[in-house]
């Protein structure tokens, strides 16, 4: 992962899911590196995450089309 001058990294993907612990209702966000290693993670909870999850996996599906046309 690379970082901007304005402190942005540049993440090479992103894995959005549950945590393993079943007393965390949190959704897990993290950023991974060229090797596929989270660099960076976040955990999300509130009373309706459905709209968060959605436009997290939005993000990652726009990250990975962006990441397939660069190879082209």
């Amino acid at each position: 992962m690379s970082a901007d001058p304005d402190g942005f990294f540049h993440a090479h993907s992103i894995e959005i899911g549950l945590c393993p612990n079943p007393d965390c209702d949190a959704i897990h966000v993290h950023l991974l590196d060229k090797d596929g290693e989270p660099r960076a993670q976040m955990a999300l909870s509130c009373e309706n995450i459905e709209p968060i999850v959605a436009d997290l996996r939005q993000l990652r599906d726009e990250l990975m089309a962006g990441a397939k046309a660069k190879k082209q």
